[in-house]
């Protein structure tokens, strides 16, 4: 039986500067490598002030033999690069499917391929759907943050709303196939785009690595507690509720360090916390982290990690990343976050934009080595038993072959 032959059109490849792109590079390193992938994607040039590009990146390092990259177009932000992604794509991919013979075309993002409608290819589509530009915007707006300070993908969304969530509509309205990475994302379509009912959607949960993201035992007594956010510095991610607690927690434990790991302007958060008096000693913004090794480091020796989504995360990577490595999470109860975290259990969930209990579960986990152990200890048996790639990269090769059968 010949291979099959897997075209992925990827707008967010390496470097990772979102949940989109992390997918991407797990995913294609967990599919059974007997599958040719063939991934489609931009070269990047940087994003804002962080000026890493994807040639910084040794390929073969990531990648088995099976998966050959094609670098069509080029980005150098985190936005308008996307229309000359797709119209790269409208070229390419009817030449890679013709000369490679593609069995199936898996969008890793459903606004990647909109404008590959209009070439009415003749072969069976998967699509991956994170999030929806409704879901996006009203995240940011909940996060009560002024529009000037907002970061520059969010503020181009907002601006272009309308047309967006027309085409959004639009590409939803046809029936095709769909994976959806948490329950929640799969009942938000259901609700917001109700023709979409007639189409298959396969739940397969976001997922990690779990030999890559694993505990440490060599933390040191005595070291500092940290606690950290990783991801992007955007509004949405509720970063300036965790910026409104640290005077709080502080003020019980003022040796404590809050390290931010992200890419993103940060300077409203910086000046903010100016505002408030806190040292540069307490808090740092490391930006873009290339080295994911040192990202696992911080996972592994931080006290506390802290999730204070405003809405539409969906199933945050990052928190599983840090489930993985054996940190205590606390985060929103929000969005599929439940899907991962039982309350008091394996995590500490906190009602959406409570500052009050934000600050109380950071100092109850800060004040008890116990309670951190076996928070983190449960949070690392359920990532090993829902969330390891290992898993669930086989359960999308099996809804691969369902499409094709």
């Amino acid at each position: 039986m010949e291979p099959l032959k897997l075209c992925m059109i990827a707008p967010e490849l390496l470097p990772v500067w979102g949940g989109v792109g992390t997918y991407t590079v797990e995913l294609v390193r967990h599919l059974p490598r007997e599958i040719q992938v063939h991934i489609l994607t931009p070269i990047r040039e940087g994003f804002g002030k962080e000026q890493i590009s994807t040639l910084d990146y040794n390929f073969s390092e990531y990648f088995g033999d099976n998966i050959h990259i094609h670098f069509v177009s080029k980005a150098s932000d985190t936005f308008v690069y996307n229309a000359s992604f797709q119209l790269a794509c409208l070229k390419e991919v009817p030449k890679l499917v013709k000369k490679e013979n593609i069995d199936l075309i898996h969008l890793t993002h459903h606004m990647a391929g909109l404008l590959l409608e209009l070439k009415g290819l003749n072969i069976p589509t998967v699509t991956t759907v994170h999030n929806t530009v409704k879901l996006q915007r009203d995240g940011t707006k909940m996060s009560g943050m002024p529009f000037w300070d907002l970061g520059f993908n969010e503020k181009a969304t907002y601006l272009t709303y309308p047309f967006l969530h027309l085409v959004e509509n639009m590409y939803f309205s046809r029936r095709r196939h769909y994976i959806t990475v948490s329950e929640w994302m799969k009942e938000q379509l259901w609700r917001g785009y109700p023709r979409i009912i007639h189409s298959p959607i396969s739940v397969v949960h976001n997922s990690v690595d779990t030999e890559l993201y694993s505990p440490s035992t060599n933390r040191k007594k005595g070291e500092r507690d940290l606690v950290l956010f990783t991801g992007r510095i955007i509004a949405a991610k509720g970063i300036n509720y965790l910026v409104e607690v640290i005077p709080k927690v502080l003020r019980e434990y003022p040796d404590t360090l809050f390290t931010f790991i992200g890419s993103g302007d940060s300077s409203p958060y910086q000046k903010r916390l100016n505002q408030l008096g806190i040292s540069k000693k307490n808090f740092t913004f490391l930006g873009y982290l290339k080295d994911r090794k040192q990202l696992i480091r911080y996972y592994r020796d931080c006290s506390v990690y802290v999730a204070p989504t405003t809405l539409w995360e969906n199933l945050p990577i990052r928190i599983l990343e840090a489930m993985a490595c054996g940190a205590p999470v606390v985060a929103s109860n929000v969005c599929a976050i439940p899907e991962a975290i039982d309350n008091a259990i394996n995590g500490i969930l906190i009602s959406q934009g409570s500052i009050d209990e934000l600050t109380s579960s950071i100092c109850s986990l800060l004040s008890d080595s116990n309670l951190r152990r076996k928070i983190g200890d449960n949070a690392r048996k359920t990532v090993l038993k829902k969330f390891d790639y290992d898993l669930n990269a086989i359960l999308t090769a099996k809804v691969y072959e369902e499409i094709l059968n």
